[in-house]
């Protein structure tokens, strides 16, 4: 997310109220901008339908549908997304700019070799009774999502973040007109629809990155693997974190109190899921909040910090750089902290009649005030985890998404076990352990940081 950073900073120059809401803006669009725009654009075909098709089950399957198809994606290629983000970017911090689109090639062909034989062994073992048609359309969303996920993270590098987000409109916004002119094939022509637009979307994110990055040097893979230094750690820390933030959600679908099978082996439980996903709506402005303090003043800070450090600066410069980037890290999560906490009170005042203007029963009130704080410090837990990359901590990250994971399951377990009263709340606890270990153990490495960075430096 560098590109952003310069972009944000451009806009900052102008030191007004306008320039100032302009940036929050524009950060808040950029951060939240492709997920909003595809949970909103399947919500509105869904509430469209209700004008348009007497046949409401067919669209609720198509909703639940994608769902697994988004959820199963992003935790399959997440052995992957880490992993590959840091490959290239170290591949365009050594200038090698004509071997993107050739790297770029491969990774598409490894994603949809990996995404073809899961959706081959899944549709086996758990469709084989569906029909074929769809079977077939769910395995091209799936193959499309994976791949989409892939060059959405090249997308984000550049700086053309309104063609990200306008290539996520246009394709969002074809499968609402799309899907709204074949619903007379059902569920099938919701399905073609979602994938017109996940191909739209694949086209036009491959032309970004394609633009951005001219060149079609072939890659010798094997010589970057050996001149290059991967970190491996990262495969499966996607993976978990992935893992993590989908697990309670799983449970849920698959415990036969908390929900019901829409199509095949799909279940869905609405209890859940309708609080859980309005809830990450409500963390836009923590997002907006985050990318403005960590892309401009933390980034600064923390260029100067290992600037005075390979520069050869003075202990006292150094110690003072340090104290600077620590002193902006923790304003940043303060700032976090308190647009969060409006937001949870607002929300959590209002709850009720929030669900009841949007056609919701007003028993979900409990789980989505928990939802809530829930999704708030998961914000909080991304900017621990986004600090830690920075400083190429990527054990301390292993760490905080495993614990997290654990404590998701564990959590979750025991308020399915202990009944409705409960729910969403072992989503919102395994956060809290983890955001407060994860501040901990961000202060304690923040003291000893310039002694670290300089034997690692110097001696590997």
């Amino acid at each position: 997310m560098a590109g952003i950073g310069f972009e944000l900073r451009r806009i900052l120059k102008n030191e007004s109220y306008f320039g100032l809401l302009k940036g929050y803006t524009y950060a808040g669009i950029v951060a939240s901008g492709p997920w909003v725009l595809s949970i909103t654009g399947i919500l509105l075909l869904g509430f469209l339908e209700k004008f348009w098709s007497s046949n409401q089950f067919k669209i609720i399957q198509f909703q639940v549908s994608v769902t697994y198809l988004i959820s199963f994606s992003l935790i399959i290629t997440g052995f992957v997304q880490l992993f590959f983000t840091r490959f290239m970017a170290d591949i365009l911090f050594r200038k090698k700019i004509a071997m993107v689109v050739g790297i770029l090639f491969l990774m598409i062909f490894i994603t949809t070799v990996l995404s073809g034989i899961f959706v081959f062994i899944t549709g086996f073992m758990y469709f084989k009774s569906e029909p074929e048609d769809y079977i077939l359309l769910m395995s091209i969303g799936f193959i499309e999502l994976s791949n989409i996920w892939v060059l959405t993270i090249m997308a984000s590098s550049i700086k053309d973040y309104n063609g990200l987000v306008l290539n996520y409109f246009i394709a969002y916004f074809l499968i609402i007109v799309i899907g709204l002119l074949l619903s007379n094939y059902g569920l099938d022509g919701y399905l073609i629809a979602f994938d017109i637009g996940q191909a739209i979307l694949f086209v036009g994110l491959f032309g970004l990155v394609c633009f951005q990055y001219p060149g079609t040097e072939n890659p010798d893979l094997f010589s970057i693997l050996k001149t290059q230094k991967l970190f491996y750690i990262l495969i499966p820390t996607g993976f978990i974190f992935n893992a993590a933030i989908w697990a309670d959600k799983i449970m849920f679908w698959f415990n036969p109190e908390t929900s019901g099978t829409v199509i095949g082996p799909l279940r869905a439980s609405p209890i859940y899921d309708v609080p859980i996903f309005l809830s990450y709506l409500l963390i836009i402005p923590g997002l907006a909040v985050f990318l403005m303090r960590l892309e401009t003043d933390f980034v600064e800070a923390y260029n100067n910090f290992y600037d005075s450090i390979r520069n050869g600066g003075l202990l006292s410069e150094i110690i003072s750089a340090k104290n600077d980037m620590i002193s902006t890290a923790k304003r940043g999560f303060i700032d976090i902290i308190k647009i969060q906490s409006v937001v949870i009170f607002i929300t959590m005042t209002y709850s009720s009649q929030i669900l009841s203007f949007l056609g919701y029963s007003k028993d979900y009130t409990r789980i989505f005030d928990f939802d809530i704080i829930g999704v708030s410090l998961q914000l909080l837990l991304m900017s621990i985890i986004n600090v830690y990359f920075y400083l190429d901590r990527r054990g301390r990250v292993f760490f905080l998404v495993t614990i997290f994971l654990i404590g998701n399951i564990f959590f979750t377990e025991l308020t399915l076990k202990f009944g409705p009263f409960y729910y969403g709340s072992g989503f919102m606890f395994s956060l809290l352990i983890v955001d407060l270990i994860g501040l901990y153990m961000l202060n304690v490495d923040f003291t000893n940081l310039e002694y670290e960075t300089f034997m690692k430096s110097h001696y590997g």
